[in-house]
């Protein structure tokens, strides 16, 4: 039986060519990657990532390889729940969610990308996929965009006949209906339109917004509320004419039992680099088809394609240009807005060996 012998943590900062302006006003113009690699005593390789957005991405790594990493070695990957259960519960009193959830999802990600490669198999037919392919949307249309820069925005994800557009919204509420008005006209009557508000709103705000854009047949309202006030969105759930998304924010499938119970949203948004990884996406998956309800996963269309392909209310994977196409060796393919599911074994996804020294961060 192979074990895990050895596992690597790198931390990388990859700039963005167009510096980002959220609803709030601050600015992203690198993103954080923290990969780690676990390599078996046959030499197999499996490799996970996670995304670290606005900072951070130091502490992630340091969790990883002071708190995590000895716990891997030499265990089996094939045992990939037990360890995960190890992970979380060594990691409960420093927090259940943010920075110990992040390092844990990077390194679940990699022994499920270790494990499928054991078995010789693609992930999702590890998992058990039911879809061979799954459909795309567009998104990136920020609030630091012009009026003509988001057009054109929407314009080139429609030329490439991506399931639908996102966009993003900020406080002027003025502003953000004409936002909303220049996306459906760009993807014309029959195309979907998804409005994400990143927080920015109260529950007062977000119906005087839904009530201004419900003639214009948006597909669902993003994150409207904070993420924690799931009161406040089961109050909100049922009485505007929009659907409501949320998840990117959750932890865990706890947080995603609170959502469903309290009957908060519409469509859940998983994150698997964010809220566990893999074991907890498919957990989240397995509730979603219990529930009904549509998940739409939260970035990262290279990962979430290969996951959502097992789950029967599966809807669509997320498109955001965050890494250049070189940043990795292999990942799969879009075209005419279907991202293609990998044969590849593993997760179908892994990084050129080339990024891990061009975007390193100096320890």
């Amino acid at each position: 039986m192979a074990v895990i012998a050895h596992a690597e943590v790198h931390h990388l900062a990859v700039p963005q060519p167009h510096p980002i302006r959220s609803s709030y006003g601050s600015a992203l113009d690198v993103l954080g990657v923290v990969v780690v690699r676990v390599t078996d005593t046959d030499g197999r390789v499996g490799e996970g990532w996670t995304n670290v957005i606005g900072g951070g991405g130091a502490s992630v790594a340091s969790f990883l390889s002071t708190e995590l990493v000895p716990l891997v070695i030499g265990t089996d990957p094939a045992q990939v729940r037990d360890l995960w259960q190890r992970m979380f519960m060594h990691s409960l009193s420093r927090g259940r969610k943010g920075v110990p959830m992040y390092a844990i999802s990077a390194l679940d990600i990699a022994v499920w990308d270790l494990r499928a490669k054991t078995a010789t198999q693609p992930l999702h037919a590890h998992l058990g996929s039911v879809i061979s392919e799954v459909p795309v949307y567009g998104d990136g249309c920020w609030v630091s965009l012009s009026h003509d820069e988001l057009r054109a925005a929407a314009e080139a994800y429609a030329a490439r006949d991506f399931w639908g557009v996102k966009l993003k919204v900020g406080a002027d509420l003025d502003d953000a209906v004409r936002r909303v008005e220049i996306v459906r006209d760009v993807v014309g009557p029959s195309g979907r339109v998804m409005v994400d508000a990143n927080q920015r709103y109260d529950l007062l705000t977000t119906r005087r917004f839904a009530a201004a854009i419900t003639d214009l047949d948006v597909t669902w309202l993003e994150e409207p509320l904070l993420a924690d006030s799931i009161h406040d969105y089961s109050r909100l759930h049922g009485t505007i004419g929009v659907p409501i998304a949320a998840g990117e924010n959750e932890y865990s499938r706890y947080g995603f039992r609170e959502l469903l119970e309290h009957g908060a949203v519409d469509i859940l948004q998983p994150d698997a680099h964010r809220m566990g990884g893999i074991t907890e996406f498919m957990r989240v998956l397995a509730l979603a088809d219990t529930w009904n309800i549509p998940v739409a996963p939260h970035t990262s269309w290279e990962l979430h394609s290969q996951l959502v392909c097992c789950g029967t209310t599966a809807l669509v994977v997320e498109y955001y240009e965050w890494l250049p196409e070189d940043f990795f060796a292999v990942r799969p393919e879009i075209t005419n807005g279907f991202a293609a599911v990998s044969q590849t074994p593993g997760t179908g996804v892994s990084i050129d060996p080339a990024s891990f020294e061009k975007y390193k961060v100096a320890p």
